[in-house]
């Protein structure tokens, strides 16, 4: 009788549930996850037959309406079952994993559920209200109004105990705000079912109670949320629905905190008084690996929970009604390329207008770099015995623009790569608007900054005062800059900021080399060497450079007591440089077409960073294809 009691009481409780709007806007049937005989193997050439074993065919079945904890020591294989269950790793996983037991459609199951990662970071210089309006932009389309949308903002905001700090840029959270945040920005579209990789990872235990009621109350409301906890605090242990103890890839077992002692009793393990029952179990299975076949014996790997408990939500008799919410589910994302290219291009370009500091750096970067180079060939550029510094003034010009537009991306997109790793596999949105609108934001400061430091070395130097030629001039270095970007957002898209900054410089210096190589060599640079100059974008650029300031010129002043003028004619020193009867259009079409091959790299290595399952299968094929017989 109490039993059904405490049912009726928690069903009336989720017809009082909050987050009204948001379950009116978009409906969701409750989510039961199960897996069974569930199997993950990595390449080891050390183990036997060449591969470890992680998880060693476990089970388990998680409940709607219930929290649950994954609970094991270091190296247990906590992560690794989440990225699995979560459909984040797929590659060499064996078993069956259901849903309202139903086979699981991961392209599907991946449009309702949110995988929120260890690393808790947010987008920069935004505040919390703005964060959620672009969440709930993306997420629910253009089906859902403005305002439901502010009312939807409003009631998340209210359950997860953010209104004092909604006005907050989120660089000024505190670590339980933000965690806080994060599983907001995950809630505006309403998922039934949430992952969360170690959320009281950094916390107080103040804060890890704040973050644990907050998964309550939303498990309240039909949720299905399991996140893994490395050591909970013995006084939010028994608040947990079920926690699932994993040990060296086994189950040592699963069901209700409140029996787990008496499962050890039975098991032969008594739990000493001073230790609580999760410290303990891990201990156990540290100090004596021996008990963990025996407790996952008892357990039968997960397959026997020690509690079944009843359920009070019922199942949708057809696990396609589980998708079948409102029409906003029914496609691919909720909004449509250029809807999200325009939402994305808007964070964008406001984040950046407040990145104050980095302006300033730029502006001070391009105006001070102008006023130097300009100084140093002050007044050469119609002084034919100043030729050849001429020449060096167009290399420095083309340095200038190629290692700040590649050394930016390299050090600073790694970063932001780690945001973008969430929201892409939260399915916020596509990946190409993303790379559209990050390729067209960087484009006013690049255009402005760039004309203006073109502007102050052109003129500093006396070089021709002529529309088209300066025109040229200009065009040639944003197009430089264009494709060093594109090289530098390529490089940060493969390697880290470490490693970037070691491959960066790198590949920069060979090509440099490669673009000034033939200065007096004229017509007789070798054809190996002229097959590697056409690899190198600067050697184009610095063509260009050339054949804006010298083509088609008329013949230079020389001192009045000069007896030979070699360079007053500048096509003599275009011969002399190896860059005789070169075409300005073809330089500069050249350059773009390197520019394009860039970007479109960078894209294809992003999307295999960001795609664990598509880096996994081919590793996994290049293995097949390599390996010793």
């Amino acid at each position: 009788m109490s039993d059904s009691n405490d049912i009726r009481a928690q069903a009336d409780a989720l017809c009082d549930m909050p987050l009204k709007k948001l379950n009116r806007i978009i409906k969701r049937q409750p989510i039961d996850l199960e897996f069974q005989d569930l199997v993950y193997s990595v390449r080891d050439n050390n183990a036997k037959g060449g591969w470890r074993q992680l998880l060693k065919g476990i089970n388990g079945k998680f409940h709607s309406g219930e929290l649950t904890a994954i609970l094991g020591p270091s190296g247990a294989g906590k992560t690794t079952l989440l990225n699995i269950l979560a459909g984040y790793v797929n590659v060499g996983v064996k078993g069956s994993i259901k849903i309202n037991s139903k086979a699981r459609n991961l392209k599907t199951f991946n449009k309702i559920s949110s995988y929120i990662m260890q690393e808790d970071v947010v987008q920069p210089r935004l505040t919390v209200r703005e964060a959620l309006l672009v969440a709930a932009k993306l997420k629910l389309g253009s089906v859902v109004s403005a305002a439901d949308k502010i009312g939807v903002i409003d009631e998340v905001i209210n359950l997860l105990g953010l209104q004092k700090c909604s006005d907050t840029m989120s660089e000024y959270l505190s670590g339980g705000q933000r965690k806080r945040l994060v599983v907001a920005l995950e809630l505006v579209n309403n998922p039934p079912i949430i992952f969360l990789d170690e959320p009281t990872s950094g916390l107080d235990n103040y804060a890890i109670k704040q973050c644990v009621d907050l998964l309550q109350k939303i498990t309240k409301m039909g949720r299905t949320v399991i996140c893994t906890i490395h050591q909970p605090p013995a006084s939010l242990f028994q608040t947990f629905d079920q926690v699932y103890v994993i040990a060296s890839g086994f189950c040592v077992y699963s069901g209700s905190p409140s029996n787990l002692v008496p499962f050890l009793d039975n098991s032969g393990y008594k739990c000493p008084p001073t230790y609580t029952p999760a410290d303990y179990v891990i201990e156990l299975v540290h100090s004596n690996p021996q008990t963990i076949t025996g407790l996952s014996s008892n357990i039968q790997n997960g397959r026997g929970d020690v509690i079944t408990k009843q359920k009070y939500l019922a199942e949708p008799e057809d696990f396609t009604e589980v998708y079948k919410d409102t029409t906003v589910q029914n496609v691919v994302f909720p909004t449509t390329f250029w809807q999200q290219f325009s939402i994305l291009l808007g964070r964008m370009l406001l984040q950046m207008s407040r990145n104050k500091s980095m302006l300033y750096i730029q502006f001070f970067h391009h105006l001070l770099s102008g006023l130097l180079l300009g100084g140093i060939y002050f007044g050469v550029g119609n002084d034919a015995s100043q030729t050849i510094a001429i020449f060096k003034y167009c290399i420095c010009v083309n340095v200038f623009f190629m290692y700040t537009h590649v050394m930016a991306p390299v050090l600073l997109f790694p970063l932001e790569v780690k945001l973008l790793r969430r929201e892409y596999f939260n399915r916020w949105y596509s990946l190409k608007p993303y790379y559209l609108a990050l390729t067209v934001a960087s484009l006013p400061i690049m255009l402005l900054l760039g004309c203006m430091f073109l502007t102050i070395v052109y003129f500093i130097s006396y070089q021709p005062f002529e529309g088209v030629r300066f025109f040229w001039f200009c065009a040639m270095g944003l197009s430089v800059a264009v494709c060093s970007q594109g090289l530098g957002y390529a490089i940060g898209s493969m390697f880290s900021i470490t490693n970037g900054s070691i491959v960066g410089p790198s590949t920069l210096a060979p090509l440099l080399a490669l673009a000034v190589y033939g200065m007096g060599y004229k017509s007789s640079i070798e054809p190996l060497m002229k097959a590697l100059m056409s690899l190198s974008y600067l050697r184009y650029g610095m063509v260009g450079f050339c054949e804006a300031i010298f083509r088609d010129r008329e013949p230079l002043d020389c001192a009045e007591d000069e007896v030979y003028c070699h360079y007053r004619i500048p096509e003599i020193l275009m011969v002399d440089m190896g860059m005789a009867n070169q075409n300005f259009h073809a330089q500069l079409l050249v350059i773009l077409g390197f520019a394009l091959f860039f970007r479109v790299f960078a894209y294809v290595a992003l999307k295999y960073r960001l795609t664990s399952e598509l880096s996994s299968k081919i590793m996994h094929v290049a293995y097949k294809v390599f390996r010793k017989e």
